[in-house]
C-alpha cells in the first residue's frame, strides 16, 4: 500500500531517572507506537511471544501499539541509576490504518541507526514549541520507516473485532462470554486465536491495557490510586493493587514515587 497522507493524532514525550531498579520487569501494553531510548543503563525487550533481545547502553527499542511489551530494567552498575526517554505516538496513515499495523518494526534499533536517532531525540526534547516537535517527529518516523518491512499479514477481521472492542470498553466489566458472542467463537476457540496473534488471553490484555493506562497516570497525575482503578475499569482497589505490582514491580504508590521523583 502506498502511504498517502499521514496524521499524527496523538504524541507524548517523557522520561525518568530512577535508581536500583536493576532487574524490575514489567509487562505493559500501550495503545500507540512506543520509541524508547535507554540513556543510561539498558533494557531487555520481548514483544509479543518472541526472544529477550538488549538495547545496550543508548539503545533504542520498538514496541508496536496494542501489543504486549515485557521490559526488564538493567541500572548503570557504576552508580546504580538507569535514564530513559521516550515518544509516544499514534499515526494515522491513507485515513484509515495506524502506521504500525502496516509496518514490521526492529524490536531493537540496529546500532547503524542509532547515532541518527539520538540526535533526533535531543532535538525532539529540547524543542521550544509544538510546531518543531512535530517536524522531528516526522523525521523520527521517517529514519524508523527506513529500517521496517511492510507487514504481509493482516489481524482477521474477528480479533481485530475483539481488540477494538477492548479498546473502546476497558472501562466496562468485560469477560470472556461477551467477548466470544461478540464474534460467534467458541470460548476455548477465541482464547487460541487471540493468544496466537497477540500472546494473551483476551482477559490478560485487557487487564495489561488497563494496567498500562494507570501506569500513565500514575506517572502525570495526583489523582488517588482508588480513582485511577476505576477509570480503568477495575473496581476493587485491593485487586487493582496486586495485579499492578504483579506486572510492574512495585505497588501503585512505589511506582508513582519513583517516576515522579526521578527528575
Amino acid at each position: 500500500m502506498t502511504a498517502k497522507k499521514s496524521f499524527i493524532r496523538y504524541f507524548l514525550t517523557d522520561g525518568f531517572k530512577v535508581s536500583n531498579t536493576e532487574g524490575v520487569k514489567h509487562v505493559k501494553i500501550l495503545p500507540y507506537l512506543s520509541i524508547v531510548q535507554a540513556v543510561e543503563g539498558s533494557y531487555e525487550i520481548a514483544i509479543g511471544n518472541h526472544p529477550l533481545e538488549s538495547t545496550g547502553e543508548g539503545g533504542f527499542f520498538i514496541a508496536p501499539s496494542d501489543m504486549q511489551q515485557t521490559i526488564i530494567h538493567h541500572d548503570n552498575p557504576k552508580n546504580n541509576q538507569m535514564r530513559a526517554r521516550w515518544l509516544f505516538v499514534d499515526v494515522e496513515v491513507n485515513n484509515a490504518y495506524a502506521l504500525d499495523t502496516l509496518y514490521h518494526f526492529p524490536t531493537v534499533l540496529p546500532k547503524t541507526a542509532q547515532e541518527e536517532m539520538n540526535e533526533l531525540f535531543n532535538v525532539l526534547f529540547s524543542a521550544k514549541d509544538i510546531w518543531a516537535q512535530y517536524s522531528v517527529i516526522y523525521s523520527i518516523l521517517h529514519l524508523l520507516l527506513a529500517h521496517s518491512t511492510p507487514k504481509q499479514r493482516h489481524i482477521p477481521p474477528t480479533m481485530q473485532t475483539i481488540l477494538d472492542y477492548i479498546i473502546t470498553n476497558y472501562t466496562r466489566p468485560i469477560c470472556i462470554q461477551d467477548l466470544a458472542q461478540l464474534v460467534h467463537m467458541s470460548e476455548s476457540n477465541l482464547h487460541i486465536t487471540f493468544k496466537k496473534h497477540f500472546g494473551l488471553s483476551p482477559i490478560a490484555y485487557l487487564n495489561h491495557f488497563r494496567l498500562s493506562l494507570a501506569a500513565e497516570q500514575l506517572r502525570q497525575t495526583q489523582r488517588p490510586i482508588g480513582q485511577i482503578a476505576d477509570s480503568v475499569g477495575i473496581q476493587d482497589p485491593l485487586y487493582f493493587c496486586k495485579l499492578f505490582k504483579k506486572n510492574f514491580g512495585f505497588s501503585p504508590k512505589a511506582y508513582r514515587l519513583q517516576h515522579q521523583n526521578s527528575d
